[in-house]
């Protein structure tokens, strides 16, 4: 698995992370992402899976992050999923960077999904999707999960 180094091509000339073609997700420890990154590996024409360690993650988005607010705005919202990545982060969350290629969204949500994600972007050329369902769950909320 490769280390996360995000390349000047995933970001916007104003400067927001937007890795047009990935998607990017976090879990709540490394052995989750590993589990997760091991099972997107079997999607049919998925391409590369990046590991992206919390330190990664905000030594990445370090600089963005102290700018939100001073500068130009993102158009999206792709600064405020930025500052969520760095939030987690330095709760010690890592992520996954996965290149979709031409892997069908529905197999990266299903995986995703089942593996406990916390969050998953889809950066499409227009659109950012979200790929899992974040909202509480009534039976959690029942249980006082939450």
């Amino acid at each position: 698995m490769n280390t996360f180094i995000p390349g000047t091509s995933h970001f916007t000339v104003g400067g927001a992370y937007y890795p047009t073609g990935h998607v990017f997700t976090m879990f709540a420890d490394e052995a989750a992402a590993r589990a997760a990154a091991v099972r997107l590996a079997q999607v049919p024409d998925m391409g590369d899976i990046t590991l992206a360690t919390p330190a990664a993650i905000q030594h990445a988005f370090a600089k963005r992050a102290a700018d939100v607010g001073a500068g130009a705005p993102s158009v999206g919202r792709e600064d405020q999923f930025m500052l969520r990545f760095v939030e987690l982060a330095q709760g010690g969350k890592p992520g996954l960077l996965i290149d979709a290629a031409r892997a069908e969204p529905e197999s990266i949500s299903a995986v995703l999904n089942t593996a406990g994600a916390l969050l998953a972007y889809y950066y499409r050329a227009l659109v950012i999707e979200e790929l899992i369902d974040t909202t509480p769950r009534a039976e959690a909320a029942a249980a006082g999960k939450l």
